[in-house]
Formats: C-alpha cells, structure tokens, sequence
C-alpha cells in the first residue's frame, strides 16, 4: 500500500472530483465517493487522514449529516472534515462547526489554499496525538479540584491565575485552565494591537474554530447557539463548547461565572497592553535622556574650551596694551588715562566671564547628575 496520506473525495460531481484530484495529485492518494452512503463504506475500507465533503448532496443525505455519522464511526470519529461550500455565511459556518466539522473552504476553491487546508489538518493530526496524553491528564486533574472546589472558588481560582500572567499566551492558557475548573472546554481569543491568538483545550485553534470565535466576536456581549456559548469583550472572547443544557439551573450560573471570568481576563489584557506601552515609553525616554546628556556634554566641554581661550586672550590682549603704552611718549596723565580705560574693559570681560563659570559648574554638575541615573537605570 502506498505511504501516502489518503485524501477521501466526497462529492456527487465528476468533474469537482477531478478538480480535486488534480489539486492534490502528487502529494496524496485520492479515494472518491458520489454519496454519502458511498462515503460512510469508503470511509471504513480507506481509513482516511483527511476528508473533503461537498456540503449539498442531492437526494440523499448531505455534508454535515454525513459528516455527524462519520463522527458515530469508530474508523472516522477523529477524522478531520473540510467541508466545501459555495456559501460562506456565519451560519453555514456554525452549521459545519456543529456537525463536527474541522475546517471550511468556499467554491471556487482555490488549489493553493486547499493543499495549505489538507496540509494543516494533517500537521494538527500529528500535534494532537503527542497532546492527546497531556489533555487526559490535565481533564482527569481539573475534574479532581471540581470534586474540592466551588464554582465561586474556581473563579476566584483563575482571577489569582489571571494576575500572574504577563503575555497573551498566558493570559489565553491561564483562561482555557479556569474553563476546565468548570469541567468544561472551549476556545479562548486575546486581541491586542499586535496581533490577536486563538487557542483551544487541545492546543492551536482549528480554522473552522478561529473563523467562528472571530465571528462571534462582532456581536452581542453574550451570545448562545445550541450547546455553545460565546462571551465577547474588547480584547478577549471566550467560546464554551459544552453548555449543560439538560440542567438548566447550572447554565444559569456558569453564564454569570464565566462573564465575571471572561471580564477578569479583560482586565488583565488591558494591564498587560499598558504594560506594553509603558516598556516602550519608558525605553523612548530612556533614549531621549541618553541623547539629552550627551549634546549637554558636548556642549560643556566646548565652553568650557572657550572660556580658557578667552582668558588667554584677555592676557595676551593685557601684555600688549602695556608694551605698546611703552612704546608711545605719553604724558603721565595720558599713560594713567588710557591705563585705566583698558583695565576697565578687561575687568568687565573677567566679571562676565565669571559668572558664566557659575552657569556652567551647574551645567557640569546636572550632567553628571544625569549620567549617573543612566547608569543605575
């Protein structure tokens, strides 16, 4: 038998099932099916790794009826669906969801993405089976502090949580584990200006569940359908898969702790982006004084220098006054006139320069002031 991933091919039309074929030959072996009862038999001979299934079938039973009875067979219960579509609304979407549908692809379908869709759904395969252990663990640990802990003290449990957190995959991580206080699971998405990141109870988000999640996100505060459940703030959005709807009561109470759950979690968003935004202020700043100090140097050091030119010159200028007052024949009272004017002048030039040397010792001093918050910065 061929190593190859086996694509299963659900569609009733013979040129869309060359269409697929051609698109993924190569890369995959191809097994078709023109029905749904055709596929269901194919499927438990092939064994599958990935199943495209058209949506409308006519007249027997369509994509996301044949898809839920895939899911009732052992040999396709984990099987990933891409169900293929000529609609793309919301509700078709959740429909796909609902039925247990792993991704969505919308006719003309386009080969690049659908050979990016098989490709992904196979890599999550792989990454859910070396998950698969981890997620028993953690469900068989999470139903064991429900047996000890309160909804209220699972609550409070995961705000502790919140407050630890220091990124969004903490943020996200520290949400999925407060919905498994709960006994529950679900997708949970923090949305910041840098990007946003969808995460599930079995790892990284599947297509079909990031597009739903990002759906939901646009409306209501709280928004049911069926048995799940989405709760939306600005930056994050939460949606419980398994509502206990047989219990009416319980889901009264789990859709007012997980609102006060999901609202902590927002409240921790809102800390960690002006975290964020206080880091890069504060680096700004930290460069801005860096700069600062080192034109204040620049300029220190440069008055300085003209503060000692200038008095060499005043004493130069000093030393030839009084050898050119020698040499001209003046009067006594000439000599003492002009002496006394040119002591004036260089007297008034020493003054100014001394107060300019008050200036600038605190100058020099405010610089080093600087300097050593730099350091200890």
């Amino acid at each position: 038998m061929s190593e190859k991933p086996v694509i299963l091919v659900v569609d009733d039309d013979p040129v869309m099932q060359q269409i697929y074929a051609a698109a993924l030959a190569g890369s995959y072996r191809i097994v078709t099916a023109a029905s749904g009862e055709n596929a269901l038999l194919a499927a438990q001979d092939e064994r599958p790794d990935v199943i495209l299934l058209d949506v409308e079938m006519p007249p027997g039973p369509d994509g996301y009826e044949t898809c839920r009875r895939f899911r009732e067979i052992e040999a396709t219960a984990a099987t990933p669906v891409v169900f293929v579509s000529g609609h793309d609304l919301i509700e078709d979407r959740l429909k796909g969801y609902d039925a247990g549908g792993n991704d969505y692809v919308t006719k003309p379908v386009d080969p690049q993405e659908l050979n990016a869709k098989v490709a992904h759904q196979l890599r999550t395969i792989a990454a859910q089976a070396s998950l698969k252990e981890m997620a028993n663990y953690a469900t068989s640990t999470a139903m064991t502090a429900m047996t000890s802990m309160s909804e209220m003290g699972a609550l409070l449990e995961s705000l502790r949580n919140f407050n630890a957190c220091s990124d969004c995959a903490g943020l996200a991580d520290a949400a999925l584990a407060g919905l498994a206080l709960f006994g529950m699971q679900g997708a949970v998405q923090i949305r910041l200006p840098q990007g946003s990141l969808t995460r599930t109870h079995h790892g990284e988000a599947s297509p079909l569940e990031e597009s739903v999640i990002s759906h939901m996100a646009g409306m209501e505060r709280i928004v049911q359908f069926k048995s799940r459940m989405s709760i939306t703030y600005d930056h994050v959005s939460l949606l419980v898969n398994d509502m206990p709807l047989a219990d009416p009561e319980r889901c009264g109470r789990l859709r007012d702790h997980l609102a006060m759950l999901v609202e902590g979690a927002e409240v921790r968003a809102r800390g960690i982006l002006e975290e964020m935004e206080s880091a890069r202020r504060g680096a700004a700043i930290e460069r801005a004084a860096k700069r600062i100090t080192e034109t204040l140097g620049s300029i220190d050091a440069a008055q300085r220098q003209s503060l000692v030119q200038t008095r060499m010159a005043v004493t130069k200028l000093t030393d030839e006054i009084d050898k050119a007052l020698l040499s001209v024949a003046l009067t006594e009272a000439q000599d003492e006139f002009l002496s006394s004017i040119f002591r004036s002048g260089i007297d008034r030039i020493i003054d100014d320069q001394s107060v300019g040397i008050d200036v600038q010792n605190q100058l020099t001093t405010l610089i080093a002031e600087m300097r050593g918050l730099s350091a200890t910065a």
